[in-house]
């Protein structure tokens, strides 16, 4: 077992940055958004699909039913990976950074 941090220097504290917080808080909330709408087009679709809206030919109900089903789960996915990836790249730059302008 490893013995405890005693002392507040040793200990690293997690110190939020705004700028951070509020671009991760858009980007929950878009995915967010884009789930419902992705729920919303699986609905549409089924009803399509099960010829409860007759105007409209049944493979429309499909098409709509498998978009929806790929904006629930995979262009969420998508765009969390990118936000990410684009996060640990601002962290590697700014790691170099610093590492250039120390003598």
């Amino acid at each position: 077992m490893t013995d405890p941090i005693d002392s507040q220097d040793e200990r690293d504290e997690y110190i939020p940055d705004p700028e951070k917080e509020k671009q991760a808080k858009a980007v929950h909330w878009l995915i967010s958004i884009i789930r419902l709408l992705g729920v919303v087009l699986v609905m549409l679709g089924l009803a399509i699909a099960l010829d409860k809206l007759p105007p409209v030919p049944a493979p429309v109900g499909y098409v709509l039913l498998i978009i929806g089903l790929a904006q629930m789960w995979v262009l969420p996915v998508w765009i969390i990976r990118k936000y990410i990836r684009a996060r640990v790249a601002e962290e590697e730059i700014a790691k170099a950074a610093e590492g250039a302008d120390a003598p």
